[in-house]
């Protein structure tokens, strides 16, 4: 779950040029104004992200000419993405005090904004109530045993959502200065696709596979007119999938669904279209390279591989610096850039602040 609000420390504070009421404030990796002699360096505060909205309460009443909601601005020269409050808006605990990085999303009350334009389905089935390791969501005969058999057909509880954590939640990976896969960040809906196997308990009777086509956080369980289910029939992903699984329990494909009724359809598509980024197996995720080539033998596209030898340099600004630049799907900014490591297991994304500031986000 992203964390919209948590508290963190002010790491800087910086003059912004012809002003004297307000300063820019450095909060992990993200630039924040901020009024002049409200923080100092080392102060604690609440930082609420970018696709916050906060509740309508008296405190906000500042922010109902943006319906509450936070997103990327530009003032003064300066980009400026989140909003900073002292802890006093957070209710006094009762027991000890609020810690560098803890949650306070639900504390406040804030919800994270969702797009209008491509409203995903109503939910079907309900969120399970428990969290288990992922590790162990892998296992059939683990699910079938803690999972609610109405939950056990919702959205695969042993695959991850994607949802990218952005660089300026971990300047940490900046010190790791390995080689990583540069991936074009497409601005579409993310889908999941995946086929599970269910071993026939008799012999010689062959097993029974079940297709399964999800949103970014739902399943859909009836076959429409979405671009999931247009994609998955133009590129015959299930089809796909039974020539990739092998002898394995489940595959499962991720990637962005682009179409001309989708965000605003900034790549001027005239039919859905399908970009994987995530190819996936019960050991874990395959790396960017290996997935685009089997994709590819499957006549599907994999999103636009910009670097396989990319280095972090030492500043954030230097990583949304490379993120800016021409989508290569067409005559638009492309959103940012999606990083991997070599072996698929990490990943992070940098989302960039001049296509936030052009499409209003």
């Amino acid at each position: 779950m992203r964390k919209l609000a948590s508290v963190k420390t002010v790491s800087d504070i910086m003059p912004i040029e012809g002003k004297d009421r307000i300063v820019l404030a450095m909060i992990d990796g993200w630039s924040v104004i901020v009024k002049k002699g409200e923080f100092n360096i080392g102060d604690k505060c609440v930082y609420v992200e970018i696709d916050s909205v906060l509740p309508d309460k008296p405190e906000f009443d500042f922010l109902r000419k943006n319906n509450f909601r936070i997103k990327t601005m530009k003032m003064a020269g300066v980009i400026s993405q989140g909003i900073c409050f002292p802890l006093s808006i957070l209710p006094e605990k009762t027991k000890g005090t609020y810690e560098v990085d803890e949650d306070v999303t639900d504390v406040i009350g804030i919800k994270q904004y969702e797009r209008t334009m491509d409203k995903e389905p109503v939910e079907t089935t309900s969120a399970p109530k428990k969290k288990y390791p992922q590790f162990l969501m892998r296992m059939a005969w683990f699910r079938k045993l803690v999972l609610p058999k109405k939950q056990s057909k919702g959205f695969p509880t042993f695959i991850s959502k994607t949802d990218e954590t952005r660089i300026q939640n971990m300047p940490f990976i900046l010190k790791d200065k390995r080689e990583w896969i540069a991936t074009e960040k497409v601005d579409g809906q993310s889908g999941t696709f995946c086929l599970v196997r269910h071993k026939s308990r008799i012999p010689f009777i062959k097993d029974k596979f079940e297709y399964i086509v999800c949103s970014r956080n739902l399943r859909l369980f009836s076959k429409d007119n979405s671009s999931y289910w247009r994609v998955s029939d133009k590129y015959q992903i299930e089809n796909a999938l039974r020539n990739m699984i092998g002898e394995r329990e489940w595959i499962a494909l991720q990637g962005e669904c682009i179409a001309p009724n989708v965000q605003g359809n900034k790549y001027k598509v005239t039919d859905a279209d399908f970009y994987a980024f995530n190819l996936i197996y019960p050991t874990g995720r395959l790396d960017s390279l290996m997935a685009k080539s089997i994709c590819n033998q499957h006549g599907m596209n994999f999103v636009p591989i910009l670097a396989t030898d990319y280095v972090l340099p030492d500043t954030v600004n230097e990583v949304l610096e490379y993120a800016h630049g021409k989508s290569q799907l067409g005559e638009t900014l492309r959103e940012g850039i999606v990083f991997r490591s070599k072996d698929g297991k990490q990943s992070f994304k940098a989302v960039d602040p001049q296509f936030l500031l052009k499409y209003d986000e």
